[in-house]
């Protein structure tokens, strides 16, 4: 087993489902990476909506110029978003993967820019209300709510693992097919379904449950289409199918990636560069495979 695991990649997706931001350094706050995923679409009825309906998301290109959030797709103008909270706007209630929160109305322009993009009309909203992580899969001293990701403040990922995964297919995908915020390197393939915690620079970190794959992996993030073709899902399934036991039924589900829970500190950053240590390890992965 490697010794020298260290972090190569940190990324944040500031508009759930847009294209990442990758940097050199994050910011930890309680709700995971500073700006992740506290913005995100809903339809007019009030439905989170994802690149699972909407894959030209994928080339939706956020990022932060001068106190706002600047917004880039092909075909548009560029959308300017102040960073400052209006405590007029609108409150609006959601519940993505049955668990609530609420964001605020982002205003009449992010609106009709993102409407016109999906010629479908939506809303962009701001994190007002974070959701609860399934108490499942709490830690005492972690944080114990998220943003507008799917469940978990953090999600990590090995690029050793890839590397066998991209061997059982015919075309090899890159690791932003899974929208991880850590990336490390130097561990045995799939080592990670046996971490339970972790030290990354200052950060403790709890993995909490392994990271059940949709058919998201299967767009290619770089031109933002959906073909019929599965060939991730397909892959994973021949490898890494089973049955998530923090759920309470035996669905079979495709795994890649960790869900990850953080003690929190004021003023925390990870680094690429930083060394992960594993603190505690169990002689169990934490799903189980399909019979």
């Amino acid at each position: 087993m490697h010794e020298d695991i260290d972090v190569v990649g940190l990324n944040y997706y500031p508009v759930k489902s847009c294209a990442a931001i990758g940097a050199q350094e994050v910011t930890l706050t309680e709700f995971g990476v500073e700006y992740d995923r506290e913005w995100m679409l809903v339809g007019s009825n009030g439905k989170p909506l994802t690149q699972r309906v909407k894959p030209e998301l994928a080339v939706v290109a956020p990022n932060f110029e001068d106190g706002k959030l600047i917004v880039r797709a092909p075909g548009m103008g560029m959308l300017a978003v102040s960073l400052e909270v209006d405590p007029d706007s609108e409150i609006i209630p959601v519940t993505l993967w049955e668990k609530p929160g609420s964001g605020r109305d982002q205003g009449a322009e992010a609106n009709g820019w993102f409407s016109e993009y999906l010629k479908k009309d939506v809303r962009l909203i701001r994190v007002e209300e974070p959701r609860a992580v399934k108490p499942e899969t709490l830690v005492e001293g972690a944080v114990d709510h998220t943003a507008f990701a799917d469940g978990y403040p953090l999600l990590i990922a090995s690029l050793d693992s890839l590397d066998e995964l991209n061997r059982h297919m015919a075309s090899p995908v890159p690791m932003d097919r899974f929208r991880p915020n850590i990336v490390v390197k130097g561990a045995e393939a799939y080592d990670e379904d046996f971490w339970r915690e972790v030290k990354i620079g200052d950060m403790r970190a709890f993995i909490v449950r392994a990271c059940s794959r949709c058919p998201m992996p299967n767009i290619d993030q770089s031109v933002g289409i959906q073909t019929k073709q599965r060939p991730v899902t397909d892959a994973l399934r021949a490898t890494r199918y089973g049955i998530d036991p923090v759920r309470d039924d035996d669905k079979l589900k495709e795994f890649f990636a960790q869900n990850m829970i953080h003690v929190f500190e004021e003023g925390m950053v990870i680094r690429v560069g930083d060394r992960l240590d594993v603190v505690s390890r169990s002689d169990q992965r934490n799903w189980v495979e399909a019979a």
